[in-house]
């Protein structure tokens, strides 16, 4: 039998009231977007840093890593956009993007620095906030930039952010990822 190499990421979890939003659009969302493979509501993440797999001893260097660091302070992220990865006529990610966000940017440059001072080997793309939704168009349908950029979420898609978590993701499992540890922004305990 295989077994398959836990992999970790650092990010954080958006509201559970817009965990529901997002949810209530879901129908819509896969009539006019008919991805093969969509994404289960408590899997919701924005992704920090990539970690892969990781030792115990990576994984306790930064975890001192994080608790020593002052973590940024509370702040809001406002999902307000739609969008794809891959190909236009056949893309391979929907995702659920947000405005721009300072904060949210020096987070995750701190997680970042923590991340390789601990040892990972982190991906070099730029960062580029965003939840994804659905994996893999489905091949005899077109996919309509017109209709992604027209359609309108809710203005109400805002979400307090006060902590990040260590996740461990189980191919097997639904859902699939696994909160690991938190840290909160006001005193870095569990």
């Amino acid at each position: 039998m295989k077994t398959t190499i836990p992999h970790y990421f650092i990010g954080i979890k958006p509201d559970v009231q817009v965990i529901n939003e997002i949810e209530k659009m879901r129908k819509e969302l896969q009539i006019k977007f008919p991805f093969k493979r969509w994404v289960h509501p408590l899997d919701y993440h924005i992704t920090l840093a990539f970690l892969g797999s990781a030792s115990d001893e990576q994984r306790e260097k930064l975890q001192t890593l994080l608790n020593q660091s002052p973590l940024s302070t509370d702040f809001q992220i406002h999902i307000d956009h739609l969008g794809v990865f891959g190909q236009r006529q056949s893309p391979r990610i929907f995702w659920a993007g947000m405005k721009e966000e300072q904060k949210l940017v020096e987070l995750r440059n701190q997680v970042f620095a923590a991340s390789s001072k601990a040892g990972f080997q982190l991906e070099t793309r730029p960062f580029h906030p965003h939840m994804t939704l659905a994996r893999k168009w489905k091949e005899d349908s077109i996919f309509s930039e017109q209709e992604l950029n027209e359609f309108a979420l809710p203005k109400n898609l805002i979400s307090n952010i006060d902590s990040i978590h260590l996740f461990q993701t189980h191919m097997d499992k639904i859902p699939k990822y696994e909160i690991i540890k938190s840290y909160s922004f006001h005193n870095h305990k569990q």
